[in-house]
């Protein structure tokens, strides 16, 4: 390894939810992920009328984690919540719906380039059998098993009051 290599080590957390105070504004700290996955959220979210506020940022370049902030927007047609009697909605329900239409805008363009290219269309379906063979479908579904049925985010979600 030479002098201006980094070797980037794995995370030591999943995710952690940091902060306090209404439920509507929170920073996610997210494991193994960079500007790529921290910008895309950035901009779904900030489509959502629901988000006043969204951020995000890698706080240092070796160290394998992004942070998220998200903050709603007030909406008048909630009932308030018991702190300080604000109309809004919690910022993890809002994150998850980003991700879900991250998820379907990234599976449109797959879509899309593979019907252009049958090439990439059989690279995934290479991956996908040999990721099989190895087992990690296997060990997801386990651990979808074990773990049953959480609307949760997960169970490395850590929660900073």
């Amino acid at each position: 390894m030479s002098v201006n290599e980094v070797k980037i080590h794995k995370a030591l957390l999943e995710l952690e939810v940091r902060g306090t105070g209404h439920p509507g504004s929170r920073t996610y700290a997210i494991g193994d992920e960079d500007h790529t996955l921290g910008n895309a959220l950035r901009h779904v979210l900030m489509q959502n009328s629901k988000v006043d506020f969204a951020g995000y940022s890698v706080p240092h370049p070796s160290e394998p984690i992004v942070h998220i902030r998200v903050q709603t927007a007030v909406n008048k047609e909630l009932v308030p919540t018991q702190i300080e009697g604000e109309h809004r909605l919690p910022a993890t329900d809002v994150l998850k719906e980003a991700c879900e239409t991250l998820i379907t805008q990234c599976d449109i363009v797959l879509d899309q380039v593979e019907e252009l290219m049958p090439e990439v269309r059989q690279d995934r379906i290479d991956i996908e059998d040999v990721l099989r063979n190895e087992g990690y479908e296997e060990e997801e579904v386990e651990d979808q098993e074990n773990e049953g049925y959480d609307d949760d985010m997960g169970d490395d979600v850590v929660e900073e009051y």
